[in-house]
């Protein structure tokens, strides 16, 4: 087994779930497609529940039952269906069964019987709140919605299973929160007003009195809040100089953890609320704590679950007892006979940007290497409202062990530093964070850290659209550039995305009623024609965000110019590269591409 197959094969852990005071449950990514894992807290023995290499994006414990609850989809089309695992069982039972829909989960009751959930059944552009009788299979519609995102918002169902708690997604800063009675179908806003805001990652009191939440409601930074239901008031609680990312309240309400993202590192706060006093609690290793998963507390007790992750360290699950003042790792990153060492860390960098805006970057440098005259690949995170954070990035960590250093920025319109970074690169000033490349790169090549002849641009997603939009309006910088699921043309993207999307993609990248213009002007279809660098495209067939038409607008124009492009398009894929066989098709030419062009044996 190569270098990269084995940090490919590198088995990571994420999304710890309870089913039990002793016996925990997630998700477990390594030699095969995301599978659910079960283990023994007591014992350390674990085993595993799930066997197929489709896509699961979402699990929940359920300690009343021993059951775990996910959704998964097939062939990366994004239409998930909810699956109750059950205790003792060794087979899946689908609940939802309608696969030409989109399902996301929002909680089992107590008593094990009444799953809630959002579905698009009814019509493809909108997600209505509905119940299944997981006995008897008996769906019913809870709530009829008339706009697009309507989906359970972290720990959505109330703990007496009467309410479930939901976002109307439109934008970052424009995600408002609400709140069905599943009794009788009656919703109402938290806050009940019209204020532009986003209220995220509720967490409730054990006796469904309340619940905090995330807001950014009149701030710079989201913060810490507490929504009490019989007064309808809302009180702020804890609030930082930067973003908080996720809270979770333990299970007999004593407790509030909460993480603050610190400038790309996370930092975990235990709060108790018997006093408001923060505990003093053994700090996990520098790194990222549940950036994109969960916060989980022990049915009884005081045992929280996180997953941790850094350039040298893959995710795993970590465990927090608070009342023993105890802090360890649950599982580890099975390595395939890798060292840890050969791993890199990247060191947090800032450069000024063409108008003097300070942006952040990391730099991964080579083992031994001198941080000079490098091949440098710029690598750009999707979103775009997203974060490029220190996580283990298998990719990554072989191109640094081949020599090459990656720089990872977070352009304007990242999230992470505050509202008003995030919307500077909205609807007309979306080349903004394009022209931050080119200052990125001006400064790596005159601090004589890069090599401007060995310089390559990459990115998924957004990313992808960003690596477009770099090859065509910076196109005297690139060796070469690789982009990944990435949109050509802003219009017809937004023509051809999923239904529901629409609308929440409009609020970034501008409306098709009223912005077509600009739409075109900033895409890379109005520049295609000066890309000068090898570009290699890669797609997934079956994605719902990025058609693969997106992809092959852009291979046919530049075929037909006699440019040099690469495509690649996996059937069985979709919005990225997520399983395995295909990874380790796919991985090697990536690397192989690079490697050509940045003249690297």
């Amino acid at each position: 087994m190569d270098k990269l197959e084995c940090l490919l094969r590198t088995g990571t852990t994420r999304s710890p779930v309870w089913l039990n005071d002793d016996t925990i449950a997630f998700i477990r990514v390594g030699d095969g497609g995301p599978r659910v894992w079960e283990m023994d807290l007591a014992t350390g023995e674990s085993r595993q529940r799930t066997f197929g290499d489709d896509r699961i994006w979402s699990i929940k414990g359920h300690p009343q039952t021993g059951s775990i609850i996910f959704c998964m989809d097939k062939g990366g089309n994004e239409h998930e269906q909810v699956y109750l695992l059950e205790k003792g069982s060794s087979e899946p039972r689908d609940l939802t069964g309608q696969p030409e829909s989109r399902h996301f989960l929002g909680g089992l009751a107590p008593d094990g019987k009444t799953l809630s959930y959002a579905c698009n059944s009814r019509t493809p552009e909108t997600f209505d709140i509905w119940t299944c009788d997981v006995t008897t299979g008996e769906k019913k519609m809870v709530l009829q919605n008339s706009d697009h995102y309507n989906w359970p918002a972290g720990d959505a169902l109330s703990p007496n299973g009467q309410y479930l708690l939901y976002n109307k997604l439109l934008g970052t800063s424009d995600n408002a929160l609400w709140m069905v009675d599943l009794t009788c179908g009656k919703a109402v806003r938290i806050p009940a007003d019209d204020k532009i805001s986003a209220e995220v990652h509720p967490t409730w009191r054990h006796d469904s009195a309340g619940f905090f939440l995330i807001t950014d409601r009149d701030s710079e930074y989201p913060y810490v809040a507490y929504y009490d239901i019989a007064s309808a008031t809302m009180e702020k609680r804890y609030a930082y100089s930067w973003e908080v990312e996720l809270v979770a309240l333990s299970s007999d309400d004593r407790y509030l953890a909460v993480t603050v993202n610190e400038d790309g590192y996370f930092k975990l706060h235990i709060y108790d609320l018997a006093n408001g006093d923060e505990v003093n609690i053994p700090q996990p290793p520098k790194g990222v704590v549940s950036g994109y998963g969960t916060l989980s507390w022990s049915p009884t007790g005081h045992k929280l679950l996180f997953t941790l992750s850094s350039g040298k360290r893959p995710e795993s699950v970590w465990l927090l007892d608070v009342d023993a003042d105890l802090l360890r790792a649950v599982t580890t990153a099975d390595m395939h006979g890798l060292s840890q060492d050969m791993l890199c860390e990247p060191h947090l960098m800032r450069f000024t940007s063409f108008d003097g805006l300070e942006v952040p970057f990391w730099l991964y440098v080579p083992h031994g290497a001198e941080m000079k005259n490098l091949p440098v690949v710029v690598e750009i995170h999707g979103g775009p409202e997203g974060q490029e954070l220190a996580t283990f990035n298998p990719f990554i960590q072989y191109l640094v062990s081949e020599g090459i250093a990656v720089a990872a920025p977070n352009v304007r319109g990242s999230t992470g530093y505050g509202k008003t970074y995030t919307h500077l690169d909205d609807v007309e000033k979306r080349l903004d964070s394009v022209k931050d490349i080119g200052s990125l790169v001006a400064y790596l090549v005159d601090s004589g850290i890069a090599d401007k002849d060995r310089m390559a641009v990459t990115g998924m997603s957004y990313g992808g659209f960003m690596t477009l939009s770099c090859a065509t309006r910076l196109p005297d910088l690139w060796c070469c550039a690789i982009d990944t699921v990435g949109m050509y043309n802003l219009e017809t993207f937004l023509e051809n995305t999923a239904e529901y999307r629409r609308a929440h993609r409009e609020t970034e990248y501008g409306s098709l009623a009223h912005h077509r213009q600009i739409l075109r002007e900033v895409s890379p279809i109005a520049k295609v024609h000066d890309i000068q660098a090898p570009l290699m495209v890669i797609q997934g067939r079956n994605d719902p965000r990025v058609p693969a038409e997106e992809a092959e607008q852009v291979v046919g124009t530049l075929r037909e110019s006699g440019k040099t492009v690469e495509y690649l398009c996996y059937e069985d894929e979709g919005h990225g590269i997520t399983k395995l066989k295909n990874q380790l098709d796919c991985y090697p030419k990536m690397a192989a591409f690079l490697k050509k062009y940045m003249k690297i044996n």
